[in-house]
């Protein structure tokens, strides 16, 4: 059995999807993207699989694969090309843009009766007025493509809108503005909203993992995410679950994973995105948690294998904190206390993602997150302190 994984930047760990692979007997086929982060990887990837370019489609037959998938935002479109190429099961090609284009998404969800919020497609700022007339204000904007929080914020008049659709338009080629939807009043360190990963076998969809939420840094930077017990109840777990299994098959995927993000109001849960892969740090945040397997999930849904969906609850609570720069910072000064950021109790790892010199500016959104916290704690309270005493850690300065 051969599995087709198409590589580029945002997957998970190639040794990770490897060792998902040899549990079912399954060799690993990596179809490597022409990209910088690619052609690094190559000889890594050597280790572990075969390496083939992403675009040789004959070699790639040559190994006769039983299924693909890929865990790279930027490779969903070409994952669905190849597919059809190779002729596997994947994506549709008459789905690809409403899982990937925020806007085609808010269509759909319309469409199947599942969310009716206001927006509005911008390619020049030519189009604000008429986009706040119809969403009005307050409103987001984001890109249509992509992912990170890039180039995402509010908005709260006209003049403003025409200001960061200006500035968002010069490095994307379109963006979105829809009306805010307004959390519920949630203390922190807790975030208003929660995101579910999901699988689809044909017409059934399941949820595979929950990721509660850190409270967001202004304008909307996320800070990462814990699991896997919640602070949410579990009456309305299972309500965000039924959710965002809706949302998927909304959106036609009928093979592999998607993750779900949702948005908790006082009116009950809404979709925010669904991005048609593996979420971030959810594999790591599953096992570090013993909850379950969403990386085994994902290869053995591709090549058509059954698997285990009976995650446990009666693990220790894993966490990935995100250290973020203040919306004013432009430069990195000085980092002088990583240690002391280490000897926080309940960490285990942490990864400094910044260095002396290193330019910072929100805008760039998870580009340029200051460090990654790993560790795990017993309760919820116990996280909360910890997520305080990272805060208070003082190890890097910014001008």
């Amino acid at each position: 059995m051969k599995l087709v994984v198409v590589y580029d930047t945002g997957s998970l760990a190639p040794t990770r999807i490897a060792e998902a692979a040899a549990e079912i007997d399954c060799e690993v086929v990596f179809a490597v993207a022409d990209s910088d982060h690619g052609r690094a990887m190559r000889p890594t990837l050597e280790l572990v699989g075969a390496v083939v370019p992403a675009d040789a489609v004959t070699d790639l037959k040559a190994h006769r694969p039983d299924g693909i998938v890929t865990f790279s935002e930027h490779q969903l479109a070409p994952t669905v090309a190849l597919a059809e190429a190779l002729d596997l099961p994947y994506h549709a090609a008459a789905d690809i843009d409403a899982i990937t284009r925020k806007d085609r998404q808010r269509a759909r969800f319309a469409q199947a009766g599942l969310e009716a919020i206001r927006f509005r497609t911008l390619t020049s700022v030519d189009q604000v007025d008429e986009a706040v007339a119809h969403v009005g204000v307050p409103a987001i904007i984001k890109p249509v493509l992509g992912a990170g929080s890039r180039n995402t914020t509010v908005v709260h008049t006209l003049e403003e809108c025409r200001q960061w659709a200006a500035e968002a338009l010069a490095t994307e080629e379109s963006v979105l503005l829809e009306e805010v939807l307004v959390g519920r009043p949630t203390d922190g360190p807790w975030a208003d909203y929660i995101a579910v990963d999901c699988v689809a076998t044909g017409e059934q969809v399941r949820p595979v993992f929950v990721t509660s939420k850190f409270a967001l840094a202004e304008p909307f930077r996320e800070r990462g995410g814990y699991g896997g017990r919640s602070v949410v109840p579990p009456e309305e777990v299972r309500e965000v679950e039924d959710l965002a299994c809706r949302a998927v098959r909304a959106l036609g995927i009928r093979r592999g994973m998607a993750d779900v993000e949702i948005k908790l109001t006082a009116a009950g849960p809404r979709v925010i995105e669904v991005n048609g892969r593996l979420g971030a740090w959810v594999d790591d945040l599953a096992i570090r948690s013993s909850t379950s397997d969403p990386a085994a999930v994902a290869v053995r849904s591709a090549v058509g294998v059954d698997f285990d969906l009976a995650p446990r609850y009666d693990g220790p609570i894993a966490f990935h904190y995100v250290v973020i720069p203040p919306l004013w910072a432009t430069e990195v000064r000085s980092l002088r206390g990583v240690a002391r950021l280490r000897r926080t109790p309940n960490v285990e790892r942490i990864a400094v993602l910044t260095a002396p010199g290193a330019s910072v500016d929100w805008r760039m959104g998870t580009r340029s997150h200051a460090a990654s916290v790993l560790g795990r704690v017993d309760d919820h309270d116990q996280l909360a302190e910890t997520i305080a005493a990272i805060e208070e850690v003082d190890w890097i300065d910014y001008r």
